[in-house]
């Protein structure tokens, strides 16, 4: 019996960093779906779990967390045995930590409208023209990873740490839609290696949905 327990689809970004990182490490925990279709995000029993009526929560005991990132902060932190996916030193903690926050703050934006635009909303209320908009400024922070990972093997330096997570799942999604795309050569070596990750495998790599 597990004491760990994970709210969320199994069609979100976010609940599939968690169930990526979980398989790596190997961690037990019972998943409840939750959100859209599934409802009860809304209920005051999940509210008080996570006020922001949002996906994933993870409750290990009678510890309670929110926030995709925070748990895979979390998750490393204490049950990482190698001490690679988030490391102990200052400054490739802090590396770590600065593609986490460029994935929420400059490629996720653009790239979650696109998303939306392109799978999960319907043709007749598609707004082609913002959409290329957006995959134009997606294409620009691909090209800055795609930098990145000219000089290093993985996102954050020479070891695959939880910042490949996210970006790797936004770059399945980018892949999947239908929209040009500039070639990029050191992105696409990358994600040749990261998707083989046993995370990756069994929730990173789905149909688009």
């Amino acid at each position: 019996m597990t004491n760990r327990i994970l709210w969320g689809r199994l069609n979100s970004i976010n609940v599939q960093k968690v169930l990526w990182l979980c398989e790596d490490l190997q961690l037990d925990f019972e998943r409840l779906d939750a959100g859209m279709q599934f409802g009860l995000t809304q209920t005051q029993a999940y509210l008080d779990m996570n006020p922001n009526g949002l996906v994933p929560t993870l409750k290990e005991g009678n510890f309670v967390l929110w926030e995709s990132h925070s748990i895979l902060r979390y998750l490393a932190k204490s049950h990482d045995t190698s001490r690679t996916l988030y490391p102990q030193s200052l400054e490739d903690c802090a590396l770590v930590d600065q593609w986490l926050d460029w994935n929420n703050t400059s490629a996720w934006p653009p790239m979650r409208i696109l998303f939306w635009g392109w799978i999960r909303c319907s043709a007749p209320d598609r707004d082609v023209a913002d959409l290329d908009k957006n995959r134009l400024i997606v294409q620009k922070m691909l090209v800055i990873l795609d930098h990145q990972l000219s000089q290093f093997p993985w996102v954050a330096g020479e070891r695959f740490t939880i910042a490949d997570i996210p970006l790797a799942l936004l770059v399945h999604r980018w892949l999947h839609l239908p929209i040009e795309r500039e070639s990029l050569v050191n992105l696409e070596r990358w994600f040749n290696a990261v998707s083989q990750r046993p995370g990756f495998i069994r929730y990173g790599g789905a149909a688009l949905t």
